[in-house]
């Protein structure tokens, strides 16, 4: 019945009923993080998460939570360093160098001490030059003409060292073409596009080289002494 409706319902219809549930389901996340924010629990959350969601994970979307804005943040959190976690999967590359800085200056004050973060990105290190015509500024990949960077293993970790972090590659390759492939725990921040077992899934709508890899860092905050 409801494939039906879907048939004979006009295109501009259905995108307003598509925007409808997004806005609902957006709009949930925003009220549902309010409690154990409201509680000071410590969670974990997925920053830029569209569509994406992980168990034991709070998502929050651009729409409420720019992680480029000090508003948004204080308007979220009050303040509060209450996360534990942080991932970003594929959400950098769409960021200018300074909205880069800033994000990471204010995802490392709402962390706890020994909080992680996680970031995914398009690896600018990758030789191949079709994966890099998909992936590189305005690239020509899904949501690519949006990109604002290609980062690299190098650049990537400067921003977060930068910020305060403590660095780690978890995967991809580095200036010299090395491939890296470190184990990782997914429960520290599962990426969907990713070379690690399990993740790298067979139905991926991108078809291009390496389309379900990332160059994935880990960054942790240390209590300075």
């Amino acid at each position: 019945m409801i494939s039906a409706v879907k048939k004979i319902l006009p295109t501009p219809v259905k995108k307003q009923i598509r925007s409808a549930i997004k806005w609902g389901k957006y709009n949930y996340r925003k009220q549902a993080i309010k409690t154990p924010i409201a509680n000071n629990e410590v969670i974990k959350v997925i920053v830029g998460a569209a569509e994406t969601k992980q168990n034991g994970w709070y998502s929050t979307n651009e729409q409420w939570l720019d992680i480029t804005k000090e508003a948004d943040w204080q308007g979220v959190f009050q303040g509060k360093p209450l996360l534990s976690h942080v991932v970003a999967e594929h959400v950098f590359e769409h960021l200018t160098k300074e909205q880069c800085a800033e994000a990471f200056r204010l995802i490392f004050a709402h962390l706890i001490d020994e909080g992680r973060v996680r970031i995914a990105v398009p690896d600018g290190y990758n030789q191949d030059p079709v994966y890099l015509k998909h992936v590189g500024i305005k690239g020509i990949g899904d949501d690519a003409a949006d990109h604002k960077q290609l980062l690299n293993a190098d650049t990537l970790m400067a921003f977060m060292e930068k910020a305060g972090f403590e660095t780690q590659h978890i995967e991809g390759y580095t200036k010299d073409g090395e491939l890296v492939q470190a184990p990782y725990k997914t429960e520290d921040g599962f990426i969907m596009r990713s070379r690690a077992k399990g993740a790298v899934q067979d139905n991926s709508p991108w078809a291009f080289p390496d389309s379900n890899t990332s160059l994935i860092v880990d960054g942790v905050k240390r209590e300075r002494r």
